[in-house]
């Protein structure tokens, strides 16, 4: 384990820190706040192969990004991809007594709670929730609050790990005494990163060497976010995953998009393309046209492996 002190640092308040445990991959980084935009102030990476080296893992990119800046931040994120993560997107349908009354945090807030409630966590935490979008009365908006209107649909966004890994993320944040003030899906964030493409039906894969994570979009909103456990490494099965997130969608929202990001800079996204092409579509799954297929690029200085930490950061604004 790496000598690792973050009792002795004196950091800025407009600092704050993200982590991300990706699929194969530990990044940290340090971001200053800078009126509505991010400046990077340095980065630590580090791999691991299975989730029990997580925990070192994230000790050693820690202690990585204090070689280059040791005055890390108290505080910030952590994103999260892979593992047991499960997502349910819920929608939430009623109508409301005063429609000329602006829907405020308060209101969304109590109806995500009552969904919320209503879920079954016997086995596994909640680590997340959130409204991702909504419809008043017919028409469709991101954002609900300030809005007035009568009819109102609520996208609500839920996430869960089982409790083994949500211990281990306590003990985690006790080691490095760091206070964390959200926890998100990693590609949650990409997914509000990507605002900007005006993303329909879309399929935004996270590929890995011996993992992949596929997040699927239904009408702008996220449907789910599924872990597979193929990658790169497994062409000749690789599809299969694809081909089951797209029976998982609405019957015929079929993705008219596949956008692609590696998990890591090993990853050929050249090879990701060559596979998704050679695909046959139309035959496996009746698509009446080959959907559009569009790898990540630089990003802001962020090469395409470093998207989602920056994702995170933008979440934090």
């Amino acid at each position: 384990m790496p000598n690792f002190n973050l009792l002795k640092r004196q950091p800025k308040s407009k600092d704050f820190l993200v982590i991300e445990i990706g699929l194969e991959k530990i990044t940290t980084a340090i971001f200053e706040k800078e009126e509505h935009t991010l400046k990077l102030k340095g980065i630590g990476k580090k791999s691991f192969a299975k989730q029990e080296e997580v925990f070192d893992s994230v000790l050693e990119a820690l202690d990585s990004l204090a070689a280059l800046v040791p005055d890390l931040p108290p505080k910030g994120l952590l994103g999260i991809s892979g593992g047991s993560l499960e997502t349910v997107t819920t929608i939430a349908r009623y109508t409301r007594q005063n429609p000329k009354k602006p829907i405020d945090l308060k209101e969304t807030e109590g109806i995500l709670e009552n969904i919320v409630q209503d879920l079954d966590t016997t086995e596994k935490k909640i680590f997340f929730s959130t409204v991702a979008g909504a419809n008043i009365d017919g028409v469709k908006v991101s954002n609900p609050l300030g809005l007035k209107g009568e009819k109102v649909e609520l996208s609500c966004f839920v996430a869960f790990k089982n409790a083994e890994e949500m211990e281990l993320l306590d003990r985690l944040m006790e080691e490095i005494d760091l206070k964390i003030e959200k926890i998100v899906p990693s590609s949650f964030a990409v997914t509000h990163f990507l605002e900007n493409k005006n993303m329909n039906d879309a399929l935004i894969i996270r590929v890995g060497t011996n993992k992949s994570e596929i997040t699927s979009l239904v009408g702008g909103h996220i449907s789910e976010i599924l872990p597979v456990g193929l990658g790169l490494s497994n062409e000749e099965f690789l599809p299969l995953s694809w081909q089951t997130a797209i029976l998982k969608l609405e019957k015929g929202a079929y993705p008219d998009l596949i956008w692609v990001f590696p998990d890591h800079d090993k990853v050929e996204l050249s090879r990701a393309k060559e596979i998704l092409s050679a695909f046959n579509w139309p035959e496996k799954l009746h698509f009446d046209a080959l959907p559009k297929i569009e790898l990540a690029e630089n990003i802001h200085s962020f090469s395409p492996s470093e998207i989602s930490v920056r994702a995170l950061g933008e979440q934090e604004i």
